[in-house]
C-alpha cells in the first residue's frame, strides 16, 4: 500500500473517532428550532341523533347519539363537537340530560348556515335546573367560559320550571353565541353577572323576553341579530351589552322590530347607559318619551337611562304589520 493509501485510512479513522466523541452533532439540525414542539390538533367529536350510539368513539364514522355524551368527553378547551341535524331532547329515547353543560373553551357547532332551522332542524329542546342557582331556574344550554354555541334551534319546554324557562343561560364569561334560532322560551338569552360576550347573527323570536341583560353583560358585543315577535325584545336591568356604537365595538345591524310591547326596555331605577346605534327599528325615531307598551321601539321605563340610538334606520316596511 502506498503512502496516499495510508493517509486516507488515517483520515477516516480520525473522523470516526471525532464523531463518536460528539454524538449530538449528527442531530444538531433538529435542535435549531429551540426545542419547540408542535401541539397536537384539537380533537373533533361527532354527534348524530339518528345513526349515533353513545358507546361509539364519537368519530365521523361512528358518532355519539347525544350531545350530553359528547360534552362529557370533549373536556379540553379548543375541542369541537359537530352535531348533525336532528332533535336532541329527552323524548323518543334520545336521552339528553338538561341543561346541556358546555365545558370551558369547547365549540358546540350545528347547522350554522340555517341557524339550526333548516328543512331538517338541528334542535335542542328541553330544560333542567341550572347548577348553583335558585330552585326552578331552568335552562336548555349553559355555556362554559370561552365556549361557542352555533347553529342550533334552542327551546326550553321544561314544565317544572318555576323561576323561568331560559334558552341559553350565561353564567360564565366570554361566551360566543352565533347563528342560532332561540325561540319559545320565557327568556331566550339570559345574561347573569358575566361579561365580554359576542352575540351575533342569531334569530331570537317568540320569547317573553328575547335578550335579557338581567345581571350583567358589560363588554358584550351584540350585532347583526334579528330580535322579533317577542313580548319584550331586549331588556336592560343593568348596564349591559353594546347593541351598536359602544365601547365593545358593535357595528349594530340588529333588526329590532315587531316585539309586542316594546323592542327595547330599560328598567333599572338607577342611571345606566345603553348604546344601540345603527340598528333597524319599526319607526324612524325610535326613542319615545313615554312607555305605552303597545309596540314602542324604546321604553325608558324609569327615565333614568341614557339611550344612544342615533343614527337609527326605519324598518324597510314603514309601520310594519307585525304578527
Amino acid at each position: 500500500m502506498n503512502a496516499s493509501g495510508y493517509t486516507r485510512i488515517l483520515v477516516i479513522i480520525l473522523a470516526a473517532l471525532a464523531l463518536a466523541a460528539c454524538p449530538g452533532k449528527k442531530n444538531k439540525k433538529h435542535d435549531d428550532d429551540g426545542g419547540a414542539t408542535v401541539p397536537p390538533p384539537s380533537p373533533t367529536y361527532y354527534v348524530n341523533a339518528t345513526t349515533g350510539v353513545d358507546t361509539n368513539p364519537g368519530t365521523l364514522a361512528a358518532p355519539f347519539k347525544t350531545i350530553t355524551k359528547a360534552m362529557g368527553v370533549a373536556t379540553t378547551s379548543g375541542s369541537t363537537v359537530q352535531v348533525a341535524p336532528g332533535q336532541y331532547d329527552t323524548l323518543n329515547n334520545f336521552g339528553e340530560s338538561f341543561p346541556i353543560m358546555v365545558p370551558a373553551g369547547v365549540l358546540l357547532i350545528g347547522d350554522e348556515p340555517n341557524k339550526g332551522a333548516g328543512s331538517a332542524e338541528t334542535k335542542i329542546q328541553g330544560g333542567g335546573q341550572v347548577p348553583s342557582f335558585p330552585v326552578g331556574t331552568s335552562a336548555a344550554v349553559v355555556p362554559g367560559a370561552g365556549s361557542t354555541i352555533a347553529g342550533f334551534k334552542i327551546t326550553n319546554d321544561d314544565s317544572a320550571a318555576s323561576s323561568g324557562r331560559h334558552g341559553v343561560f350565561f353564567s360564565n364569561n366570554s361566551v360566543t353565541l352565533r347563528k342560532n334560532t332561540v325561540t319559545a322560551n320565557v327568556v331566550g338569552v339570559y345574561i347573569d353577572a358575566t361579561t365580554n360576550h359576542v352575540i351575533t347573527g342569531n334569530r331570537i323570536d317568540s320569547n317573553a323576553t328575547g335578550l335579557g341583560f338581567i345581571k350583567g353583560g358589560v363588554g358584550s358585543k351584540v350585532e347583526n341579530n334579528v330580535i322579533t315577535d317577542n313580548s319584550f325584545g331586549v331588556e336592560y336591568d343593568v348596564d349591559g351589552g353594546d347593541l351598536g356604537g359602544g365601547s365593545a365595538g358593535s357595528v349594530g345591524g340588529n333588526v329590532l322590530t315587531c316585539n309586542t310591547y316594546t323592542d327595547l326596555v330599560a328598567v333599572n331605577p338607577t342611571p345606566i347607559t345603553i348604546f344601540a346605534k345603527s340598528n333597524l327599528w319599526d319607526h324612524s325615531n325610535p326613542v319615545t318619551p313615554t312607555c305605552d307598551f303597545v309596540g314602542t321601539d324604546i321604553c325608558n321605563y324609569n327615565g333614568t337611562a341614557t339611550i344612544n340610538a342615533a343614527p337609527a334606520t326605519q324598518s324597510v316596511t314603514p309601520n310594519p304589520v307585525c304578527p
